[in-house]
């Protein structure tokens, strides 16, 4: 648990000797000074997660400390599962970021499961698409090559969120779509 430490004078990390309800008695990790606490239970607010994880979604109820501050792009952790958030709903409508407890409704992406990028190879006057399932922290090059059990094409062109490369390299996470030519 992290705590002040008047000996270290800094907030560090201290292990909890013991505690019975709000009373802790804590010892600190760096200087090993114990000391006594007492800490007020912090106030939660229940909300609804929409979890997406491809073409299906889940929702289910999560509790964050009532003065949290929550935005779009945050990754946060529910019941074991990183999620990257995609919209928050509020009465007012929705925002890009907002106290715990003025949200009702968080979107968001799971970041446990692996990353779909979708591909267009252009052959003989026409074009294929397809998905390649990989995970977040995959390079992509211009000039590399990529099998799929569909298709083998050279990548010509990385699309980002960003805009278009026609060299260099770019992350599966930013990746929008590739597009390649035929090569085996």
């Amino acid at each position: 648990m992290l705590a002040h430490c008047d000996s270290c004078q800094s907030t560090t990390e201290h292990e909890v000797v013991k505690h019975r309800g709000s009373e802790y008695l804590l010892r600190c990790t760096r200087c090993s000074q114990v000391r006594h606490e007492v800490r007020q239970k912090q106030k939660t607010k229940p909300l609804w997660l929409v979890i997406s994880r491809y073409e299906q979604s889940q929702r289910i109820r999560i509790e964050l400390p009532a003065g949290e501050q929550v935005s779009v792009g945050e990754v946060i952790d529910a019941g074991g599962e990183k999620v990257r958030i995609t919209a928050i709903d509020t009465p007012a409508g929705r925002v890009a970021a907002a106290e715990a407890e003025h949200i009702h409704t968080l979107w968001g992406v799971s970041l446990t499961i692996p990353l779909r990028v979708k591909y267009s190879v252009h052959i003989s006057g026409r074009t294929v698409s397809g998905i390649i399932e990989t995970t977040r922290s995959r390079v992509f090059r211009v000039g590399e090559r990529v099998v799929t059990p569909r298709h083998a094409f050279i990548i010509h062109r990385i699309k980002t969120r960003t805009g278009t490369l026609r060299r260099g390299s770019a992350r599966a996470s930013e990746v929008v779509r590739l597009y390649g030519r035929p090569g085996r």
